[in-house]
């Protein structure tokens, strides 16, 4: 009998022991839901490359074992997304995951993410709706300014370039991402001393914006912002300069620095005046604990150009830092997602994008990192830095009009 109970444990041993290694072998599986297709397939193009392009820099595994890129596409639709994320939490059961990144993808992503809560790192959604319906979620790690950030760097910029009482017209897309800045470029540009003289609100996917043209011109203002996004935003660029509206300065937020925004529009694009957190070209040292995952802005962005064959920006940088962070913490701990979350808390490195270090936002979601921006405006077909002062590579320039 004591041979015979000694034999059992020891095949139960055996067995315990083979299921271990063989879990051990399997990979992590990171689910990645993305806008390959559809309105907004740049933003989920650039976060594909840049996510893939982590993964090679920690060469396919962290912590001994493989890393599977498990990437869907969400085809810009909130329907599919919705799809896509119970997928990830239900039968593929992944603990972690990377995207979407545009703000109606995120927002749709949020209740499906609550079945399972899986570690959740995003480099998208500037609306503010994502802080109000994650809340206090500790699973969740945001590395993408919310619209906040882009109204007060963008209102700071302009004031110390123009000072106080010049008169701004503001254009909102009837969308998550425009009706959710409107509130805030009203704050911002009013504390920082502009004549808010009008607001338009632009309907989105419309062919002709003559109507909100001719408001512009009647009013004069000197600063119009923009609160539009992607193909839309291109319209409203080419019509602008089409109908040659004399505003001296306009505004936008990240798209506008965008190579297929800039393509579409061609010499629309002169003048225009956006925000980000990278710019190629700029100095930001290597991480001296990490560098072969966080090398100088100026290495990593060779490296980009040489692996893609065009130049980075900011969404493909900031996928790639958002991926390496959740790859180097998941390096250091293995597959606990607790663990993980608490990994993630405690990281504070420099990156590409700067100082990666993840704090409470004040609407109360817990993790919040790469909050500072750059102020670019497009001067004969580049992206120059012109705030703040420190990094400015030249002066803000009045738009001509066409």
């Amino acid at each position: 009998m004591v041979s015979r109970r000694v034999v059992v444990g020891g095949m139960a041993a055996l067995s315990a022991g083979s299921f271990r290694s063989a879990k051990a072998e399997e990979p992590i599986r990171i689910g990645v839901p993305l806008e390959l297709s559809g309105r907004f397939v740049a933003f989920g193009s650039a976060g594909k490359r840049g996510a893939e392009m982590a993964l090679d820099a920690f060469h396919g595994e962290v912590h001994g074992r493989k890393v599977e890129l498990l990437i869907k596409d969400v085809q810009s639709d909130a329907e599919t997304t919705v799809s896509a994320v119970n997928e990830f939490v239900g039968q593929d059961k992944v603990h972690y995951m990377f995207g979407p990144i545009s703000s109606a993808m995120v927002a749709a992503s949020i209740p499906p993410w609550r079945e399972g809560k899986p570690v959740w790192i995003v480099h998208g959604s500037t609306g503010t709706l994502t802080e109000e319906q994650v809340g206090a979620e500790p699973h969740f790690f945001h590395t993408f300014p919310y619209a906040y950030h882009y109204q007060s760097s963008m209102s700071a910029a302009l004031r110390h370039y123009l000072g106080a009482d010049q008169k701004a017209t503001i254009i909102y897309a009837d969308d998550a991402y425009g009706r959710g800045s409107l509130a805030f470029a009203r704050k911002y540009f009013s504390d920082a001393g502009f004549k808010i003289i009008d607001e338009l609100l632009l309907r989105s996917g419309a062919n002709d914006f003559s109507p909100l043209l001719a408001r512009i011109r009647a009013g004069k203002p000197e600063v119009v912002v923009n609160l539009v996004q992607t193909t839309d935003l291109a319209n409203l660029a080419k019509q602008i300069s089409i109908s040659g509206v004399p505003a001296p300065y306009l505004t936008d937020g990240i798209d506008a620095l965008f190579d297929a925004w800039q393509k579409a529009v061609g010499t629309a694009q002169q003048g225009w005046i956006g925000v980000t957190g990278y710019a190629a070209g700029i100095k930001r040292p290597a991480s001296k604990r990490r560098p072969d995952i966080f090398p100088s802005a100026t290495e990593w962005a060779r490296k980009y150009q040489d692996r893609y064959k065009m130049d980075a920006d900011y969404l493909d940088a900031g996928a790639y830092c958002a991926m390496a962070l959740l790859l180097l913490a998941l390096d250091e701990v293995g597959d606990d997602p607790e663990k993980v979350v608490d990994a993630l808390g405690r990281i504070d490195i420099e990156t590409p994008l700067g100082r990666a270090h993840f704090t409470a936002t004040p609407s109360g979601t817990m993790h919040q990192a790469f909050q500072d921006l750059l102020v670019v405006q497009r001067q004969g077909n580049k992206n120059v830095v012109i705030y703040p002062e420190d990094v400015a590579e030249g002066r803000l320039i009045a738009r001509k009009a066409s």
